[in-house]
């Protein structure tokens, strides 16, 4: 699971060393600056949407892309939604699909996520599960990113 983690930070890292000298002057987006995004989830139960969001944000900061609010213009829109649904033996299955959208409004691609959890374990907090599902969603996410031309 830090395989693409490591992958990404070398991603950014070349990049940032092949960046001209003069990339941080004359303008509000020079190049060299990573994307910008926001981040928003919909359908979590508990803390599940606030905790998820932040992890996601973190774990894209992490490799490069800048947290970003709603009205902010020439930003991606990273939009969450979280499904939980019956599953065998007292469980239940938790799906989480993660729509890109680019600063045009254009889908970009989605990543999905399943898993079977203990039921309920998810209804009040979330806690490392966020981090988790953010940590596994981040690399597909930035796959995208790099793949619109950013």
């Amino acid at each position: 699971m830090r395989a693409p983690v490591v992958i990404a930070l070398c991603w950014i890292c070349a990049l940032l060393a092949a960046a001209p000298a003069d990339a941080t002057e004359g303008g509000p987006k020079a190049q060299g600056e990573g994307p910008s995004a926001y981040v928003s989830v919909a359908g979590a139960p508990g803390d599940g949407e606030q905790v998820l969001s932040a992890a996601l944000a973190k774990h894209l900061s992490a490799m490069g892309v800048k947290q970003a609010s709603a009205f902010e213009a020439d930003t991606y829109d990273i939009q969450g939604t979280v499904g939980i649904g019956p599953a065998k033996g007292g469980k239940e299955t938790v799906t989480i699909i993660w729509v890109v959208l680019g600063p045009d409004g254009n889908q970009l691609g989605v990543t999905r996520q399943t898993k079977d959890i203990k039921k309920g374990s998810l209804d009040k907090k979330w806690g490392s599960a966020a981090d988790a599902a953010a940590a596994a969603a981040a690399a597909d996410i930035v796959k995208l990113l790099r793949q619109a031309g950013r």
